[in-house]
């Protein structure tokens, strides 16, 4: 197992521009990431700035050559059809236009050779409806948009000293290869300014702004599957399925229920009428949800007790409706069910190599494996000719991915000279301060260096001004902890930062 890449330490390489560019980059062991901040607008510009020569690529040779097989006229034709009768929200359209005034900053040509004029923001947006659109029997029909999953809690993984019952998920992203996806596998990890939005992330390519494998940092996540019924006989005013996962996952608390599980993703994707079939595997730490759709049948979800040939605490995804539609035959689910059969038990490395050996296609791109009570995130990139997960992952830690200087992004914390933990070194105590710009929720808790979370020391409204709570170097019952090196992480709605603290005895 490859070791936790620390993006305290990796993350100082900040892109300074004469325009403001919210957007940092850089690349861990060749995995490339991207982070952007502020407004929807404002992430779109760095985005497009930062990959426009990506974005333009894969729109042009990916989107437009192979899905609509080079033919303009069918793609324009679909265009107004996208126009007609898809309503997207106007947060996404000014990313999207922001995407391409980043663009055109920073000097990439949108003409394209195939349609006669410059790609424009109402392209990139079709362009994240492409699940959607493959219900249209004019276009590449050679396409595959696969995926499976696995999702696994309770007692199938108390015996885990690692689980000890909480939930791992591991998902294999299958779409047909491509050289201009293979080339650019992407981790976009937003910090939105909006206020009734959160921090999230996606593993995408250059471009597309939706939800296709995404968690946002309250440890909910959701993986979309492709449905294998696609009629669509009801005219409705449709929704990209990928911006309605999104919503459910940027959307703080999106139900308002006052939790986020993964009910919030079946409420926002209730909210809206699907064009093609889609299976969404959602989940927390407690449990997981599989949410089958269609133009055709609407909207169910299934948990753990639809479950019929798959045992216990376990939930399972393919490409086949469960629910929605009677069970039709897919060995890759029945070969998963056959392994759980056998031995129901799961840990870590169990979930990736039975998910491996019963669904692994030749068409997987990403392989996934997320541990929300771990903060642990595994990921894997496919070759040219080698899918993902026979590659070995690169491991995350996600308080360091939801972790960035927040110098860049002032909306609560004032500079980070304002943020002092002493004495550091410790032994009997420490003290934290900082000071906020405005009112606003506020969390502070200690995490070991494997991202384990030791103990909350905060969770509560705090108002504008000076604070500062001390550390006595105990856990949540009071034990005095081992010396070490550990991490304070203190979060707002917008903002996490994070600074180390070094406990000696």
């Amino acid at each position: 197992m490859k070791k936790i890449i620390l993006f305290l330490f990796l993350f100082s390489n900040t892109i300074i521009y004469a325009q403001n560019v919210n957007g940092d980059t850089l690349s861990v062991e060749g995995k490339k990431i991207l982070k952007v901040w502020g407004t929807h607008y404002e992430r779109g510009y760095a985005a497009g700035y930062l990959f426009g020569d990506k974005i333009k690529e894969i729109s042009e040779n990916y989107f437009i050559g192979i899905f609509f097989g080079g033919n303009a006229y069918i793609y324009e034709n679909t265009r107004i059809y996208f126009l007609d009768n898809f309503q997207i929200e106007e947060k996404y359209i000014s990313e999207t236009e922001g995407m391409i005034d980043g663009m055109i900053e920073a000097n990439v040509v949108l003409f394209s050779d195939i349609l006669g004029r410059d790609i424009d923001a109402h392209d990139i947006l079709l362009s994240n409806a492409i699940v959607d659109l493959s219900a249209l029997g004019e276009l590449n029909t050679d396409f595959e948009f696969g995926c499976s999953s696995l999702s696994s809690w309770g007692g199938n993984t108390i015996s885990d000293p690692e689980l000890l019952g909480e939930l791992v998920i591991t998902r294999n992203m299958d779409w047909t290869p491509h050289p201009a996806l293979l080339d650019n596998h992407l981790m976009v990890v937003h910090f939105p300014s909006e206020t009734n939005e959160i921090n999230w992330l996606s593993f995408t390519f250059p471009g597309f702004i939706g939800g296709l494998s995404s968690i946002n940092e309250n440890g909910l996540c959701a993986f979309m599957n492709m449905g294998n019924h696609n009629e669509h006989p009801n005219a409705f005013t449709y929704h990209p399925i990928l911006l309605s996962i999104r919503n459910g996952i940027e959307i703080y608390d999106y139900d308002g229920n006052y939790e986020i599980n993964p009910e919030d993703v079946q409420a926002a994707i209730e909210g809206n009428f699907q064009l093609s079939g889609s299976i969404i595997h959602t989940a927390n730490h407690e449990s997981g949800l599989v949410i089958e759709c269609n133009n055709q049948n609407g909207i169910v979800a299934r948990d753990d007790e639809d479950n019929t040939i798959i045992p216990n605490e376990h939930l399972a995804t393919t490409n086949h409706f469960r629910k929605l539609y009677s069970p039709a035959g897919c060995s890759r689910y029945n070969n998963i069910a056959d392994s759980l059969s056998a031995n129901s038990d799961i840990d870590i490395t169990r979930s990736w190599e039975l998910l491996a050996g019963a669904a692994g296609v030749s068409s997987n791109i990403h392989t996934i494996q997320y541990v929300p009570s771990l903060n642990l995130i595994k990921w894997s990139t496919a070759e040219a000719g080698i899918p993902a997960y026979q590659i070995e992952p690169t491991i995350f830690n996600t308080v360091e991915l939801f972790t960035y200087n927040t110098s860049a992004n002032p909306h609560y914390f004032h500079d980070h000279s304002f943020l002092i933990v002493s004495p550091n070194p410790f032994n009997n105590s420490t003290n934290i301060s900082f000071s906020l710009l405005k009112t606003t929720e506020v969390k502070l808790c200690i995490y070991n260096i494997k991202g384990h979370k030791i103990r909350t020391l905060l969770n509560e409204v705090l108002i504008q001004g000076n604070h500062s709570i001390s550390w006595d170097g105990t856990d949540e019952n009071g034990k005095k902890i081992s010396s070490g090196i550990y991490f304070y992480t203190l979060k707002t709605i917008h903002n996490v930062y994070t600074k180390k603290v070094i406990l000696l005895k």
